[in-house]
């Protein structure tokens, strides 16, 4: 058993294959359905006690994000760990992530503050 947790990225290869150089274990996937499946075998993983290898964080393209069904999503998510960050593709951010911080600071206060 190991008590060092690791960071993952989930995205298109062409994407997400550089980061291997940063020590970070890349998920390929080129649609939204393929990066639900790999963040479900993420979590599954870091969740089972017997896995060697868990997972702190997993960093997912943003656009693969706006075209995955939300309610599917958030069982996914759902949970400390792994913690989710959006990141933005090649072509910058679409501002889902925003909106998304944007309406989870909302709920958590009240009102809108972002």
């Amino acid at each position: 058993m190991t008590n060092e947790y690791k960071i993952a990225i989930v995205g298109p290869l062409d994407t997400v294959s550089g980061f291997k150089a940063l020590g970070v274990d890349s998920f390929p996937a080129q649609t939204a359905n393929e990066a639900l499946e790999q963040l479900r075998v993420i979590k599954k993983q870091t969740l089972n006690p017997e896995s060697e290898i868990k997972y702190a964080v997993v960093c997912i393209i943003e656009d693969l994000v706006t075209l995955v069904d939300q309610t599917e999503y958030a069982k996914v998510v759902e949970g400390p760990l792994p913690a989710v960050v959006l990141l933005p593709g090649p072509e910058g951010s679409s501002g889902f992530a925003v909106e998304r911080l944007r309406r989870l600071a909302e709920k958590a206060v009240g009102s809108a503050i972002i």
